[in-house]
Order: structure tokens, then sequence, then C-alpha cells
């Protein structure tokens, strides 16, 4: 049975409900009521916590802040004047992408410069149960443990093979025109399965998977052909089976394309795609390019079933897009309501550290390291991003940062 805390709020609302929810039900595994009524409050014999400005004896007292009596969007909210359960919503929520915000050409949330480097919403939560054991000590809180999980984003299962016969042929004729032979001998070699084409990396995760039993999900897309969606044609039946193979040994996830971002009959379409490979419901999604925009992006994944979601972090920092690295139900502030989608954030990418922050492998190697302290300090779930297509040729030796991780 739950051990239950009484919570006094002078107004009950979703918001209050949900922030209470995650502190002490999710995160700590305590029940918890909220009341209105301070007489029944005082007269109670349960641990008590007081989320009001009124002062009353023997309760521990939080400092309440006008975001969760409130609705709506305020541009007069600032984070810094919160206190720190008002911070704690604010941050989980994303509380500011609702607000204006200069956005990088793929019209994403920038961490440059604002990044969250460590999990502070999970540091302050286990420093509030310590105040809640020196208060009641008979309160016992859930048990925590560090887990790593794997993923990888499959924008391309292979770079050369498999592609269709006008893109094949495409690719010939390029490699001619710019008298690029080498490439072309290459080309033909991995076609003709007399080398591994680069991208089929996906014994590294197995290899690892097997040596250290972490979670590995892997995250398909089945968009079609454009500018930004490159992948394998759908309807190859290599690239089928592909994802049959993999998935006998690892999770499996949509990867909405980034033409879905603004068409969601796509989104529709290629998650109909994946499950009728696999013949199983998809209920794990994680954007392509990291394309989250508020509410709409969770609104559309949860009108199409989807359960869990991969997406929360920054595409071009390392860091803790939440504040932290504890999965968490998404709250909508459009609806004003607490939903059942998942949220999993994730804390580094390897096109991140590469591409963006312009790491090498041993200050990458560094930088996972140091997020692993942080998050092995609350005992959370790290999920780390990497690509099948990131380990060869520009990327030869990545490898070694995703082994450092185990």
């Amino acid at each position: 049975m739950m051990q239950k805390i009484l919570i006094f709020t002078e107004k009950i609302t979703p918001r209050i409900h949900y922030i209470f929810d995650f502190v002490l039900r999710e995160f700590s595994g305590l029940d918890f009521e909220l009341t209105t009524n301070i007489q029944f409050f005082e007269a109670t014999t349960l641990p008590k916590i007081n989320y009001s400005n009124q002062i009353t004896p023997n309760s521990i007292q939080l400092k309440p802040d006008s975001i969760l009596s409130n609705s709506g969007i305020s541009d007069s909210i600032q984070f810094e004047e919160l206190n720190p359960i008002g911070k704690l919503f604010y941050t989980l929520t994303r509380y500011e992408e609702y607000l204006p915000f200069e956005s990088d050409h793929h019209g994403r949330f920038q961490g440059k410069g604002r990044a969250i480097k460590t999990p502070f919403v999970d540091q302050w939560i286990l420093d509030f149960q310590q105040e809640l054991k020196r208060n009641y000590p008979h309160l016992e809180f859930k048990d925590r443990k560090f887990e790593l999980v794997l993923t990888c984003d499959v924008d391309q299962v292979w770079k050369y093979k498999n592609k269709g016969f006008k893109r094949i042929l495409g690719a010939y004729v390029r490699d001619v025109i710019r008298l690029d032979f080498k490439e072309l001998a290459k080309r033909k070699r991995i076609i003709f399965n007399k080398e591994k084409d680069p991208f089929d990396t996906f014994e590294l995760f197995k290899n690892l998977r097997n040596r250290y039993k972490n979670k590995v999900v892997f995250f398909w897309l089945m968009a079609d052909y454009d500018r930004f969606d490159k992948n394998n044609p759908t309807e190859n039946r290599y690239f089928k089976e592909k994802i049959k193979e993999i998935s006998e040994w690892a999770e499996f996830g949509i990867h909405p394309s980034y033409a879905s971002n603004s068409n969601p009959e796509k989104l529709k379409k290629e998650i109909r795609r994946l499950e009728n490979v696999l013949g199983e419901k998809v209920l794990k999604s994680r954007q392509h390019y990291i394309k989250l925009t508020f509410p709409e992006t969770y609104q559309r994944l949860i009108q199409e079933g989807i359960k869990e979601d991969y997406t929360m972090a920054y595409a071009d920092e390392t860091g803790f897009r939440a504040g932290t690295c504890t999965p968490f139900f998404w709250y909508d502030l459009e609806a004003e309501k607490q939903t059942d989608l998942k949220i999993h954030p994730f804390s580094v990418m390897d096109v991140s550290m590469r591409n963006y922050m312009k790491l090498s492998i041993e200050e990458s190697i560094e930088e996972v390291q140091r997020l692993k302290g942080e998050i092995q300090k609350v005992n959370g779930q790290m999920v780390v991003l990497f690509h099948n297509s990131n380990f060869h040729e520009d990327w030869e030796g990545w490898g070694k940062v995703m082994e450092s991780l185990v």
C-alpha cells in the first residue's frame, strides 16, 4: 500500500495536481491527496505539505507560484523568479517553448547558450525527499536505479545498397560526371556484395546489448523520398527484412519524417507502414531531425496512438531539455491536462557533439562520461542517440564514444 501525503493548497488546479503527481507518485513512489480545507489539513495525522502562503504548524512549507494556480501562457512569467515547484513545472512542460523564441533554420528550439547541463529537477526532488524523511522518518521512497538505453535513428539502413533502380543509376551517373572512379568502384563492390555497406553497423549495437544487457531501441524512418527524408524505399523487401531481423533482438519505434511535421496524414501513413512490416502496434516514436513543436507534435502523436516519445533533447547541444533524466508524462498546456504520453528525455546525440559542438572523439568521450556521472548521481535513465550511419568514413572511430558508455 502506498504511503500517503496530504497537501494543502488554496486552489486545486490541474497544474498543481500534475507537478505533485510527478514529484511524489512517479518519482518518489508516494500517494498524495490535495485539500483546500485548512481544518482538515491541520487535524490529519498524515505527513503534510503546505503549498500556500498560510502558516501552518507541523508541516513542510512550499511557497506557491501563480504559474500553477493560473491557466494559459503568460510572457510575464520569469523562470528565475519562480519558487522550486514552479521551476519544475516550467521546465517539465517546456513553458518557454510556447512563447516566441528564435529558432534555427529547421524551426527548432536551440540549446546553445541556454542548455540545461545537469538534471536539476531530479536533484531537487532527491533533496526534498531528505527533508520529508527528516520530518517523517517512516516514509520510504521508490528505489531508483541507473539505466542506460542505447537508441538509434535509422535514417538510412544502407548508403549504397537497396536504394531502388533510379537512385542507384543516378548515383552511377553522378560518379562518372564527377570523374570519381574511386567512388564508382566502391559503389559497385558494395552493391554486388563484395564489401560491406558502411551504414550497416547494427552488429555494434547487438554486441553491446549481448555483453551488457542494456535496452536498445531503433527508430525507423518510413517516409516517402524527400529533401530531408532519404531512407530506403519502404517497399524494398530487404529493407523490410532488416527491420524484422533487428526487431527480434531490439525494441522498435517510428521515426516520423521531416515532411510529416507539416502533413499529419504522412505521419499516419508512416506509422501504418511500420505496423504492416512488423504486424504489431507502434507505440514508440522519435522525430526526425529532433523536430519538436509544442503542442502540435505531441498532440498528433497521441492522436495516432503513440504512448512513448524519445524526442526531448536539444539538437545542437548535450544536456537536459526538460531538466530531468526521469521519464515523465507530458502535460498539454493548451488543453490544460496531463496526457498518457510518456516522455523519455535523451541527453546526448552523436550529431550534436561532432557537427554542432565541434567536439573531437576524445572530447566527446569526456562529455558522455560527464553526463553519465550526472545521471548516476540521481540514479536516472541515460538515453543516448547514435546513428547507424555514423561509425565509418568521416565518422571513423566514433564507435569508441558509444562503447565508452558501457
